[in-house]
């Protein structure tokens, strides 16, 4: 029996299919994305081994809690005043060539802290009775931006007037230098300084980092000492990829142990490594030379391979251990 409707033309016909096919194609494409995007690693924030990474840094702040980054500032002569040169950086650490490519707005806090092993924080901040009733108030520490500059002190122990404002889309960084009185070395009271730098943009992490003054004989050497450098506020589970520093001062040999069947040392930190004189790996071990008077600081990067219910200190233990000599 003869129909009634009409024969499309060849070409019509032709063009249906196609354009039948690209919606099938793209309607498959949103279904992969928003299952991507509503995914819990895509809901993290970067990957603490991205190749971009935060691109905020800073030479000696760390993220997470500042009493997981205590750093020590040597001298080898009690008449020489103890100082230290920070820096806060619009790139991630070791990566000058891929800046921000938006301004960095941020206010930097120091403040004077005392030790106190009962408290949750460890550091906490000190008032003029403190001072004054532990004769600390000839103690004073200066920090110095250019040719700006306060003094913290018994009169004045905490101060927030420090603001910085990193250029985009070019290496940025701006320098601070702190000065501790010669007393400090002298004395060693439980008197220390705790920096805070706290960005104003959206994404970026809070750096901070405890600074102590103390004496170092001449030639001596001191002990390297290796820590994640995550933010401790969350879980190791919740990581991707960890970030891992092996800084100290003096010469030596440092070994480096990790679990593999916990994770994997990063080909870039392992050629990185091996790329020193004299540096051996045996199985997940590797050793190599290390001297503050050429380099006193390693930035390293292992994957994730199975971390569940691991603390940070066991992260800092048996995941990942070092030994020195």
């Amino acid at each position: 029996m003869k129909g009634n409707g009409k024969t499309l033309p060849k070409g019509v016909f032709v063009m249906l299919i196609v354009t039948a096919l690209a919606l099938v194609a793209a309607i498959a494409t949103l279904g992969v994305y928003a299952t991507y995007t509503n995914s819990r690693s895509a809901q993290r924030t970067i990957a603490p081994y991205d190749s971009q990474g935060e691109r905020f840094s800073s030479n000696v702040l760390m993220k997470g809690n500042a009493k997981d980054n205590v750093k020590t500032v040597y001298v080898t002569d009690a008449s020489i005043a103890p100082a230290f040169v920070i820096t806060v950086n619009n790139y991630e650490s070791g990566k000058q060539t891929a800046p921000a490519m938006e301004e960095i707005r941020y206010t930097l806090t120091a403040r004077l802290v005392r030790y106190d092993g009962t408290d949750p924080n460890e550091y906490v901040p000190v008032d003029a009775t403190y001072m004054t009733e532990n004769a600390l108030t000839g103690y004073a520490v200066t920090l110095k931006k250019g040719n700006a500059s306060i003094v913290l002190s018994s009169s004045h122990t905490e101060d927030s007037s420090f603001m910085g404002v990193l250029a985009p889309n070019e290496a940025n960084s701006d320098v601070y230098t702190i000065v501790f009185g010669t007393n400090f070395v002298v004395d060693r009271p439980n008197l220390y300084v705790e920096m805070t730098v706290t960005p104003q943009n959206d994404g970026l992490q809070t750096m901070r980092g405890i600074f102590k003054a103390d004496l170092r004989a001449q030639g001596a050497t001191s002990a390297w000492t290796g820590a994640f450098s995550d933010d401790t506020s969350v879980a190791p589970s919740e990581y991707d990829g960890f970030n891992y520093t092996v800084s100290g001062v003096g010469a030596g040999t440092f070994t480096l142990t990790w679990d593999e069947t916990k994770v994997k040392l990063s080909d870039k930190s392992l050629h990185e490594l091996l790329a020193l004189d004299g540096a051996t790996k045996t199985g997940s071990s590797l050793t190599f030379s290390v001297d503050s008077d050429d380099e006193s600081r390693y930035d390293l990067q292992f994957y994730k391979v199975n971390i569940t219910t691991e603390t940070w200190q066991t992260m800092n233990s048996t995941v990942v251990g070092y030994r020195f000599v």
